[in-house]
């Protein structure tokens, strides 16, 4: 279908309705990155504030430890059970459990198992010898170097060289010591909530100014329409008298004139007839009755259709109800498919029903010449390429499909030809 040729002044669209566009997808993209960002930032302030707390927990644990190697520095192996238990008597509220560990094993221990607690290395007194070493040696029997002087209970780092001590004190922190913060995973949520919440705003925000400029394109074409369909309806009232004057006479005068005028005669009457038709089509573009809503099965419409317009092979699924003006419906698809056929005059129409979400979608499609110009130029008032066209068929079918709430649009067909689309709200069934 080619709706090129001839066109009329056009009115300009509203500008200020295309200036005043907003990237709707733009505002999630903004949303979805600024979210992004907020939930790293929440991230990292989380894993901040749990290794502050684990920073805390070690720090008390060593001061812990710290006391623990100044008692047992002036005790035996054999006290040592006795000193852990007091010692962990008065510190219940740090530690649930202690452990002196030697390279054999525990030496002595008091509360809950310390197996995987924190560890430090200590270096304590004389007395701890045999247990800081083993019971046995590889060669020689003194303490070697570094056994009095290990500096206290950080004394142990390189454990495990030669001459170094082996004891080390394990504790298990209680567990109001041992658990982290509630404060970490609210920053988290929080964060994650504030950025799902956000994506959230953006997507409802975005669809709001979509729909918004959806009405207001709506409305400058409605108001772009009105105005050319007065300054129509006006001209074709002013026209239609004189021209039935001028058809009148023609009639009366081929009754009269002879075989060799009456042709000429005859020609202004088929002239004066198409005008009329011309005019009436401007009516019914300037003032379109207003829609009167039933649900119908658009498949069988679509049969009834083809089949009075020469046939054609109309494909569904089903039937597809929509909700809708059934005479305006059949007045869209009387014009769909004398287009195609006008331009495919000896191909076959392919009309295609079916459901898509919410929409109901007939598709016309036809393999003529094609699309030479912008679609949606082809539904302006008074374009077209058909001798016999007037102009007002596809912008009587989208005024039409506008009103009941639809769209109308044509594309060009992969491998030749143009497909005519009907999109109308669907019925439940």
């Amino acid at each position: 279908m080619r709706f090129a040729g001839h066109r009329l002044a056009r009115v300009p669209y509203d500008r200020g309705v295309k200036a005043a566009k907003l990237p709707a997808w733009g505002i999630v993209v903004a949303a979805s990155v600024f979210s992004a960002a907020l939930l790293g930032t929440s991230a990292l302030a989380s894993r901040s504030l749990r290794e502050r707390d684990a920073a805390v927990r070690e720090g008390i644990l060593v001061r812990t430890g710290h006391s623990l190697e100044t008692l047992l520095r002036g005790t035996t192996p054999a006290e040592a059970g006795t000193v852990l238990r007091e010692f962990l008597e008065e510190h219940s509220d740090v530690v649930a459990g202690v452990a002196v560990v030697g390279p054999s094993g525990v030496l002595a221990s008091a509360g809950v198992e310390t197996e995987g607690g924190f560890e430090v290395a200590a270096a304590l007194g004389r007395e701890w010898r045999p247990a800081a070493f083993g019971s046995s040696r590889e060669s020689g029997s003194g303490p070697g170097p570094g056994l009095a002087s290990g500096g206290g209970f950080m004394g142990g780092r390189g454990q495990g060289g030669r001459g170094m001590p082996q004891i080390r004190l394990r504790m298990r922190a209680t567990p109001a010591v041992g658990r982290e913060s509630a404060l970490s995973r609210l920053v988290l949520a929080g964060g994650a909530a504030a950025a799902l919440a956000l994506v959230g705003l953006s997507v409802v925000a975005a669809r709001g100014i979509a729909e918004r400029r959806r009405r207001e394109e709506a409305e400058a074409e409605s108001q772009r329409l009105a105005t050319v369909a007065r300054a129509g309806a006006g001209l074709a009232h002013r026209l239609r008298n004189p021209l039935a004057v001028v058809k009148g006479t023609a009639q009366l005068l081929a009754e009269r004139v002879g075989e060799g005028e009456r042709e000429r005669v005859e020609r202004i009457v088929v002239a004066s007839e198409r005008m009329e038709t011309i005019l009436s089509r401007l009516l019914d573009f300037a003032r379109p009755p207003s829609p009167q809503a039933t649900s119908f099965d658009l498949a069988a419409l679509c049969r009834d259709v083809a089949g009075r317009s020469g046939g054609g092979d109309v494909k569904s699924p089903g039937a597809v109800p929509v909700r809708a003006d059934r005479e305006h419906v059949e007045t869209i698809l009387e014009e769909l498919v004398a287009n195609a056929r006008a331009f495919d005059p000896d191909g076959t129409v392919e009309v295609v029903v079916r459901r898509l979400g919410a929409n109901a979608v007939v598709e016309v499609s036809d393999r003529g010449p094609g699309l030479d110009l912008d679609p949606a130029s082809a539904f302006e008032p008074y374009v077209t390429s058909r001798p016999d066209g007037t102009g007002l068929g596809l912008a009587i079918v989208r005024a039409l499909a506008v009103a009941n709430g639809g769209t109308a649009t044509l594309a060009a067909r992969p491998g030749g030809g143009c497909v005519a689309s009907l999109t109308l709200p669907a019925a439940e069934a």
